[in-house]
């Protein structure tokens, strides 16, 4: 049986809705990608509530970790957090699914297509998923809402997973990861010696 892959879960967690929803939402999403992809949720490490280095650092070993991202772009402001995770997940050429269930437009709509920041778009192996849930909550219950959302994101991020990878070979890969590695600076280094990077590297391009 294969194993799934890895999907780092950015967004907000630093109240009750946030926890819920994330939870919620990433069950959904694992029960439709039937054992594919596994939801990684920082906030099961960050239980103890303290931030700092070391809280940044863990996070961004699991994310530099994964195969892929969902990033939660809800809001008329990005989250920061989420936005330097997004980032992130582009130097390392993993794919993306930005996801916004917010029916606020926070972009200049003259300009952007996407109802965010237009720095934030444009990436490759990113693919959009935006989902009114106000509208929607009219009609669904929160389970079916959480469960159509979460076949919305598998199939978003099944279409971007098969789009060949930005690097034109795992030494480009791991150049760039190594990069990313030394650009986010505190542990991170000590995290990802060169042999860990190699491994993940090889491991991306031989599945």
């Amino acid at each position: 049986m294969t194993q799934a892959k890895n999907v780092y879960w950015a967004g907000g967690l630093f109240d009750l809705k946030d926890l819920i929803g994330n939870r919620m939402l990433a069950d959904a999403f694992e029960r439709q990608a039937a054992g594919r992809w596994h939801a990684v949720l920082p906030q099961e490490n960050d239980s103890n509530g303290a931030r700092g280095d070391s809280i940044r650092d863990d996070d961004l070993e699991h994310l530099f970790s994964s195969d892929a991202v969902v990033a939660n772009f809800d809001g008329t402001d990005l989250d920061s957090g989420t936005v330097v995770e997004f980032c992130f997940a582009k130097f390392l050429d993993l794919p993306v699914v930005l996801l916004r269930t917010d029916f606020r437009n926070g972009n200049d709509a003259a300009t952007c297509p996407d109802p965010w920041n237009l720095m934030c778009s444009g990436f490759p192996r990113t693919e959009v998923v935006l989902y009114h849930a106000m509208k929607e909550a009219a009609s669904l219950d929160f389970a079916a809402m959480t469960m159509n959302l979460g076949q919305l994101i598998v199939q978003a991020l099944d279409r971007c997973a098969v789009i060949p990878p930005v690097a034109s070979s795992p030494e480009t890969a791991f150049a760039a990861f190594r990069h990313a590695v030394h650009s986010a600076g505190g542990t991170m280094p000590r995290r990802f010696p060169d042999e860990r990077i190699r491994a993940i590297v090889e491991a991306r391009y031989n599945n």
